[in-house]
């Protein structure tokens, strides 16, 4: 198994457990990250963030959203410095005052390259519809 792919493994097993340690001992210094969302869009977490500080406010914002329950991989591979992962997430949407979940399921693709061993570029990829739908649709 490539370094990289078992880099993203690592990363995402950890994730799943809320533990963010491997993720922010992995990122590059320069590290630009970008959502598969806008910042202006419906998402807390949406836009392009730059260095580890970018990394740490991103990862905030997902947190205050977003309780993950499952981030399993269903396929990773790499070519050279590029890894991309495809997941399966789950997990529950919290509302802004944290009173109501609501349950959400989809797929996830992130693409990161992966240089001396650090991410140097990360780029997620999944159906803003779905879940933007799954975070209105209100729970049985």
């Amino acid at each position: 198994m490539a370094a990289e792919t078992a880099l993203m493994r690592k990363v995402a097993k950890a994730f799943e457990q809320s533990d963010l340690k491997p993720l922010l001992e992995s990122v590059a210094d320069s590290i630009v990250w970008k959502s598969g969302a806008t910042r202006e869009g419906p998402f807390v977490f949406g836009g392009t963030y730059i260095g580890r500080l970018g990394v740490v406010e991103v990862t905030s914002r997902i947190s205050t959203g977003y309780i993950f329950r499952q981030f399993s991989p269903k396929e990773i591979v790499s070519s050279g410095d590029i890894v991309w992962g495809l997941f399966d997430v789950a997990g529950d949407y919290v509302t802004a005052r944290g009173q109501t979940r609501r349950p959400f399921q989809l797929e996830f693709a992130i693409r990161w390259r992966v240089q001396r061993g650090k991410i140097v570029e990360h780029q997620s990829f999944f159906d803003t519809h779905s879940l933007l739908q799954q975070q209105q649709t209100t729970a049985p």
